[in-house]
């Protein structure tokens, strides 16, 4: 009998052993990936955020700067995405008091009409980019991630007020808007 169980015993130890030996074979035989991934970003700021015109007469031009007089880089756009983008501008009425003025689509004042020009950094003393209200307008591609563009605007006074306008201060606003480069 004691013979039997040492044989079991044996036997036991044995399968153990062969057991032990294919356990880590299967173990070692799952590969595993590792997966890293980065959300794309499409994103942008511009420096500056107000433009104080003041008081104008009919067909005044003025210029988004410090001084009121043209300066070609007065503003930045950074890309604070991580692709590169592509940037658009558009404007809106003038609206406030007892008469709006409307912003010209085609780039030229005329009565109760202002136009808005927009200067691209590769022909920084030329505001050729027509800001409109109906649609946006390039004024910057493939601006590369954390890169920097800068721009600046003229404004032109539309060639004729209403003789009834109250005077009032009035207010508009310049939209840019960034998508990816493509």
């Amino acid at each position: 009998m004691k013979r039997l169980q040492r044989m079991g015993l044996a036997l036991t130890l044995a399968v153990l052993m062969v057991l032990s030996l294919t356990i880590p074979a299967f173990a070692g035989s799952n590969p595993t990936v590792a997966i890293t991934v980065t959300a794309e970003v499409v994103s942008i700021t511009n420096d500056k955020d107000t433009w104080g015109i003041g008081t104008i007469t009919v067909d005044a031009v003025v210029y988004f700067s410090a001084t009121g007089t043209e300066d070609d880089d007065y503003s930045q756009i950074e890309n604070t995405g991580n692709v590169a983008v592509d940037v658009e501008i558009q404007g809106t009425d003038i609206e406030g008091g007892d008469y709006d003025w409307t912003l010209s689509n085609t780039g030229t004042a005329g009565s109760e009409t202002y136009a808005l020009h927009a200067n691209s950094e590769a022909t920084p003393a030329v505001y050729d980019v027509i800001v409109k209200s109906e649609s946006y307008t390039d004024i910057c591609t493939n601006l590369a991630a954390s890169g920097t563009y800068d721009w600046s605007m003229k404004f032109t006074a539309p060639t004729a007020f209403n003789a009834a306008d109250d005077g009032l201060e009035k207010s508009s606003t310049v939209t840019l808007v960034a998508t990816k480069h493509t």
